[in-house]
């Protein structure tokens, strides 16, 4: 308690000095790009007040979550729609939130230079969770932007042998011209994370009512994850000069592009490994090396190259929309283990594609993506996605409504069909995945409200079976999701809403919670006429269900039958304060734990923290 006292002083203070000048955000530009063409999909920048508190990986995931119990540890969201694609290296999958990379990476244009610094801590005297995130970035001039990002947790975990260290960082640019215009990033991530094969006991969380660092673990084991990845994008367009009345007496040259030629280079070095300082017989099943450590590693290089042209939509006022061809050439070498030998494979694919798309304008867009693999490893793959979305006024409120679909057919990942370790092997001949996906949003933004309904079949779907091996299931599954959102306020009183509702045709092969909630009860004011205070309480719930489990040599999550996982809430109380330029926070997570009783399992063997105080302050910096 002292601890959080002292800590709550320096925050306090902190705010005192820094939140004097108030912030610049309208000099701040921000956007991601897609990783083939380069896109801009502007976003704004975050400086909401509200709900600050929600600022770690796992919470922003998904509103429900399986993880190891401790930040930064392997995760899969429990609502299906909310899971990132597969990639062609299994092992990253349980790693994507906590991930830095193009994916995560904001772009900005800043007139001047801007910086935050965030961070969280929480968790028992000596147990505690460190999570530090530090941004700086500035413009050379107006059309070129550089910037670099820090991201570091240290997490010991409130159980033995799960601790955490995890750090990121990453350099990024870009560069705006009339004619040219260039992106890059360069990120790297090394992730290392203990393995304990969760609680002995999977039925009660603390039976002899010991110390949460005191209750029997099944193993010792580590786990290291490492990606590095370097994106760089490049355009240049073609186009000519047009007059555009400005007023009745005075006219400007814009300038129109018409055909834009493109270049995009992606480099992927993703590596995975497992290391048992003493092989540990018990807990798995097989032991194929004569040895006494295990030492298992994977890893799978990358490069890609993306060459189109677009004819540009700002070119044509009848016709408008763009129209995209690309070639891609994708080079790839797996390195595995193969009786406890590092061996290597390359492998090319070379695919074909277009987009027609229309983004410009407020009432209608769409983007309609195909491509074709002719030649290599993933010969006869395919896909063809599209979105289309629309907006109208309907008396007073704003109707906006947005489709999306996919077909695609797949081949399965080669570490799917072969992986060699000290405790799994396989070797498997898998038929290619089928997917068709059709989704829809409802929204109505004046009345915070929304519904999303999906709906995805899946042929030829692999998992990993009870034995925590790959499996493919013959037939076809079918997922139905509805996300409903609605949020209320009175007065200076909101409640927030969201309720998923899923259902699968095959639970034995894809388990998925039918009910998903949460729910956020706060207070909402203004304090001195400067002072933005939110004070409140969070509720997560889902309904029983045969949750995977988690297997540590190989990073996946498998299908169970023996233990139900779910029907137990987690409530956290919650204080927020936005003062300027500065905003932090303090919660009890899990408050409910000190008067409810419960199995407050993630998944099976892996139980949550119990009631812990948590807090976090940031900081942004226009000078």
């Amino acid at each position: 308690m002292k601890k959080i006292v002292l800590s709550l002083l320096f925050l306090l203070i902190l705010v005192a000095v820094f939140a004097q000048v108030p912030p610049n955000y309208r000099f701040v530009k921000t956007w991601h790009v897609s990783d083939r063409f380069g896109t801009v999909d502007s976003i704004p920048v975050d400086t909401v007040h509200l709900n600050y508190q929600i600022s770690n990986p796992i919470d922003r995931f998904s509103i429900a979550n399986s993880f190891n119990g401790n930040l930064g540890s392997p995760i899969q969201s429990k609502l299906y729609f909310d899971r990132p694609a597969n990639t062609d290296f299994i092992f990253s999958n349980a790693y994507y939130p906590y991930l830095t990379n193009l994916n995560s990476t904001i772009f900005y244009n800043t007139k001047t230079p801007f910086s935050y610094i965030d961070y969280n801590t929480g968790g028992t005297t000596y147990r505690a969770e460190d999570h530090v995130k530090f941004l700086f970035t500035g413009n050379v001039n107006k059309k070129l932007n550089f910037g670099t990002t820090l991201d570091y947790i240290y997490a010991t975990g409130e159980y033995n042998n799960q601790a955490v260290q995890r750090f990121a960082g990453s350099l990024f640019g870009s560069y705006q011209g009339k004619h040219y215009s260039a992106t890059g990033v360069i990120s790297t991530n090394n992730l290392s994370n203990y393995e304990n094969g969760g609680t002995v006991d999977s039925i009660a969380i603390n039976p002899l009512g010991l110390a949460t660092k005191d209750i029997p673990t099944r193993l010792t084991g580590y786990s290291n994850f490492k990606q590095t990845q370097f994106f760089f994008t490049q355009q240049y367009s073609v186009g000519f000069e047009r007059e555009v009345k400005v007023k009745e007496d005075s006219v400007r040259m814009e300038y129109v592009p018409v055909t834009r030629f493109a270049h995009t280079l992606k480099l992927d070095d993703v590596r995975k490994r497992y290391f048992e300082p003493t092989t540990d017989s018990t807990f798995y099943k097989n032991t194929y090396y004569p040895i006494k450590q295990t030492n298992d590693s994977s890893a799978l290089q990358t490069m890609t190259n993306t060459f189109s042209i677009s004819l540009v939509e700002e070119f044509n006022k009848w016709m408008p929309f763009g129209l995209t061809a690309f070639v891609e050439n994708e080079i790839q070498r797996y390195t595995f283990n193969k009786d406890n030998l590092i061996k290597g494979m390359d492998q090319s694919t070379t695919r074909l594609g277009g987009i027609l798309s229309k983004q410009r304008g407020q009432r209608f867009k769409y983007n309609v993506l195909g491509d074709l693999s002719l030649i290599g490893y993933k010969a006869g793959n395919f896909r063809l996605e599209g979105n289309a979305g629309g907006f109208f006024k309907l008396w007073n409120d704003s109707i906006t409504l947005v489709a999306n679909g996919f077909v695609r057919n797949d081949s399965p990942s080669y570490f799917l069909e072969h992986y060699d370790s000290n405790h799994f092997r396989w070797d498997r001949n898998f038929a290619n995945i089928y997917r068709t996906h059709v989704g829809g949003t409802f929204s109505i933004p004046t009345r915070l409200f929304s519904v999303n309904v999906s709906v995805e079949n899946i042929s030829k779907y692999i998992y990993f079976d009870s034995d925590a091996l790959p499996a493919q299931f013959s037939g076809n599954i079918q997922v139905l999701a509805a996300n409903l959102k609605q949020d209320f306020h009175v007065g200076k009183f909101g409640l927030e809403n969201n309720v998923v509702y899923q259902v699968s045709s095959q639970q034995n092969v894809l388990p998925l919670p039918d009910l998903t909630l949460y729910h956020n009860l706060y207070y909402d004011d203004i304090w001195f006429k400067v002072l933005s205070m939110q004070l409140g309480v969070n509720v997560r719930y889902h309904t029983a269900y045969y949750a995977p489990a988690y297997m540590p040599a190989t990073g996946q999550f498998y299908t169970q039958s023996k233990t139900l996982i779910g029907n137990y809430p987690v409530a956290t109380v919650y204080l927020n304060f936005h003062l300027k330029r500065t905003r932090f926070f303090v919660e009890y997570y899990h408050v409910n734990q000190l008067f409810m009783k419960g199995a407050y399992y993630s998944m099976p063997n892996y139980p949550i923290d119990p009631a812990e105080m948590k807090m976090g302050v940031s900081w942004n910096f226009y000078d």
